[in-house]
């Protein structure tokens, strides 16, 4: 009979473990979220127990922090060079496209703010506060991309350089670090053929960028 609870008990873990974890990758409970034992057993229908451990061993895989008295917290997922390649590849796409949208539509782009907002990402480089930085820079790509009008590609962009921006892995951390002059002067570039409207170079050089950005992680450099 013994045997018998033991392997119900471990079933039961099992499902709670999946359970939770693919709600957790599915982004269903994005990161920062807490969630307790009792919420997940009043949805699962079973005790605490089974998933008091499930947490551990999603804790072990660091996907959620256990913190006493509040349950678990879920954790940004870990990037590593090749998903950060990935997610620059993707990046490229969108802003290539959005450029070639400005030239199709015929927009013309006032700078003038984007320009204010570049004049402070270089200061705050200068000033090594690359938390603000971080902040801002997403702001600045927002902004970039505002006229497009479509607010899920606004949301793809922030949200992937915030997931980059919060790794804890050291590598990534200081691969990105290392990389904010280099960005600013090809911000630069971009933004004086925007002006100009020679989308094409627009183009080129947001290539340029995301390709050196590429090296950069392949050789970390």
């Amino acid at each position: 009979m013994g045997k018998i609870h033991r392997q119900r008990g471990t079933n039961l873990e099992q499902v709670a473990y999946l359970s939770i974890k693919e709600r957790i990758l599915s982004k269903e409970w994005p990161p920062q979220v807490h969630v307790t034992e009792l919420k997940i057993a009043k949805l699962l229908g079973i005790s605490r127990t089974p998933v008091r451990r499930a947490f551990l061993r999603l804790e072990a895989e660091g996907l959620i922090i256990i913190e006493a008295n509040k349950g678990a917290k879920i954790v940004e997922s870990k990037i590593d060079l090749k998903g950060y390649i990935e997610r620059l590849e993707v990046l490229e796409l969108i802003f290539v496209q959005y450029v070639h949208y400005l030239e199709l539509k015929e927009i013309r782009v006032d700078i003038t703010q984007l320009d204010t907002c570049l004049n402070e990402l270089i200061q705050f480089v200068q000033q090594g506060d690359s938390e603000i930085y971080q902040e801002k820079e997403r702001q600045f790509l927002r902004d970039f991309l505002a006229l497009n009008h479509n607010q899920f590609k606004l949301t793809l962009v922030s949200e992937t350089l915030r997931h980059l921006h919060l790794q804890k892995n050291q590598e990534l951390t200081e691969l990105i670090r290392r990389n904010m002059p280099k960005k600013l002067q090809h911000y630069s570039k971009i933004l004086d053929f925007i002006k100009v409207e020679d989308y094409g170079l627009a183009r080129k050089q947001i290539r340029i960028l995301v390709n050196q950005l590429m090296l950069s992680a392949v050789n970390k450099d």
